[in-house]
This record gives C-alpha cells, sequence and structure tokens, in this order.
C-alpha cells in the first residue's frame, strides 16, 4: 500500500491499468502511525498504485 508518509522524494509510482507514472518531488512532513497521518492509499483507476524501480 502506497501512502504518502511512506514516500520519498523521487519514489516513482505507476498506475498497472493507464501506464499513469507518478515521481514524489517533495516527501509529505506526516509520520506514519502519527494521528495526523495521511491514510488513504495513492489510487488511479481504482486500485493501488505501484512502486517502480527507478
Amino acid at each position: 500500500m502506497a501512502n504518502c508518509c511512506d514516500m520519498k522524494e523521487g519514489d516513482l509510482y505507476l498506475c498497472n491499468t493507464c501506464g499513469l507514472e507518478l515521481v514524489v518531488k517533495k516527501a509529505c512532513a506526516c509520520s506514519s502511525g502519527s494521528e495526523d497521518a495521511c491514510s488513504v492509499p495513492l489510487m488511479c483507476c481504482g486500485k493501488e498504485m505501484d512502486k517502480k524501480s527507478r
């Protein structure tokens, strides 16, 4: 599951349905597990996006 608090600058995410690719330009400031952490996974075409090796 790709949540923004786990993403690092330069990470590349891919939608395996439509081919959309997203590159993280700036990491999220929230901390994983904290009360204010983002909890919605990165999704496209109704499915979670996968981290792609660069």
